[in-house]
């Protein structure tokens, strides 16, 4: 693999002279600056382009002196560069930040069409603060280049003198660092997907080892509730389990929703509402009103199971009240009784069920609410639903079913799933 050099270059020769002899590179880039007073001419000017050219005044007698070597040749000179191991890369204002980027890109781009899968080693220790920030990053952001810097004794504060050693930054703690507020706006609206693959992908790096393991544990809760948010609420349970003091009252919720502790009944009901509001939050309205949907219906079923017995997927006629067995003797379908959702709340009511009265009071509520529903193109029409028709569903379904529980005395509170708190 071979091996690429990028070097910011300032008025000091020493340090980028040491950096190319540390590291033997098989190509070099300097990035420096243009113009008379530039870095460039440092590169491979003749004469003594790398020298001492300061100059003090003695404060006793005034005889003036060079207070460091004013002899120094060009760095490919000192280096030995031939003329086919080297590019310069110049910018002509060193103080632009965006034009030092802006140029750096481009090099990403040069190296990577020039030299393919190579290790870019980037040594900032040279030039401005502006194109020293550049190029660190253009490391950080890119994830391509490794970052080096010189460090080593300064006996004023110019420059670094000879005596520093060229060393590896450690950019991927930097890297995570800049990233948290994104990944952060990510947990927010609740795609725990997304963060735990680019998780997965910085996990590919040589990371330190505090750091690899901050990262294992936060991709494992990702995918946990990613888990969560797509119903496999088993697999959930078994990569939270080790987190159990972090997110106890989650454990307890899942728990009760997979009948492994003691629970009302109507946990995945409450659990399709917080459901639908993550959908609503990613602006996925089709997905949040079918969730508000599916809830609302299964809330029926879940009260007809648990007070009469009555399972929905495999109801009987005989199961009946003999009064209904002749209005539902048209409902038959293969021995079954099959019901939709307004017709299981009509169930309710017909047993004098204090949910079936609720329903009677907003039924005219829920069928604008279904008609929206049943316009949109994961139901039965082409059009697509907007946050308006959401707001509207969510008003009409979820109140019914808050309503409804309230008047039976049930609390149907579940925790949202978390956001950004995943990070702390």
């Amino acid at each position: 693999m071979k091996k690429i050099l990028v070097l910011s270059v300032g008025s000091s020769a020493e340090p980028i002279v040491k950096a190319i002899r540390n590291y033997k590179p098989d190509f070099v880039y300097f990035f420096c600056s243009s113009g008379p007073k530039g870095s460039e001419v440092t590169i491979a000017s003749p004469g003594d382009p790398c020298g001492d050219k300061r100059q003090s005044k003695c404060p006793e007698c005034g005889h003036e002196y060079y207070p460091g070597d004013p002899k120094g040749k060009a760095i490919v000179f000192q280096t030995g560069l031939e003329k086919d191991q080297y590019e310069i890369v110049t910018i002509s204002d060193p103080d632009d930040l965006n034009g030092s980027y802006q140029k750096l890109l481009s090099l990403v781009e040069t190296i990577n069409a020039k030299y393919g899968d190579c290790h870019v080693i980037a040594n900032y220790t040279g030039g401005t603060k502006t194109m020293s920030v550049a190029m660190a990053l253009v490391g950080i952001m890119t994830q391509q280049w490794d970052l080096s810097l010189n460090i080593g004794p300064r006996v004023d504060l110019i420059r670094v003198r000879a005596g520093d050693v060229p060393v590896v930054i450690d950019k991927w703690q930097l890297f995570y660092q800049s990233q948290l507020e994104s990944i952060g706006r990510l947990l927010d609206h609740y795609y725990y997907a997304y963060v735990a693959r680019s998780i997965s992908e910085m996990l590919l790096q040589p990371l330190d080892k505090s750091l690899q393991d901050k990262l294992i544990v936060l991709r494992t809760i990702c995918e946990a509730f990613d888990l969560w948010d797509k119903f496999q609420h088993q697999k959930a349970l078994e990569l939270l389990e080790p987190f159990g003091s972090l997110f106890a009252h989650y454990l307890i919720n899942v728990r009760k929703m997979l009948g492994q502790a003691r629970a009302t009944g109507y946990e995945q009901v409450a659990d399709l509402l917080n459901n639908a509001d993550r959908r609503a939050a990613q602006e996925c309205y089709d997905d949040a009103i079918a969730r508000l949907y599916r809830a609302t219906e299964l809330f029926a079923q879940v009260r007809l199971e648990k007070e009469y017995g009555y399972n929905s997927s495999d109801l009987k006629l005989e199961q009946l009240p003999d009064d209904l067995q002749k209005v539902y003797g048209g409902c038959v379908r293969g021995n079954k009784l099959i019901l939709g959702l307004r017709d299981d709340y009509e169930l309710l009511l017909k047993l004098g069920d204090p949910v079936g009265k609720k329903y009677e009071e907003r039924k005219g509520r829920m069928i604008d609410a279904i008609k929206r529903r049943n316009y949109s193109i994961s139901a039965h029409g082409l059009t697509p639903l907007v946050e308006e028709d959401y707001l509207y569903v969510k008003d009409k379904l979820e109140g019914i079913i808050l309503d409804a529980a309230n008047e039976i005395g049930l609390n149907l509170e579940m925790d949202q799933l978390p956001g950004r708190e995943i990070l702390q």
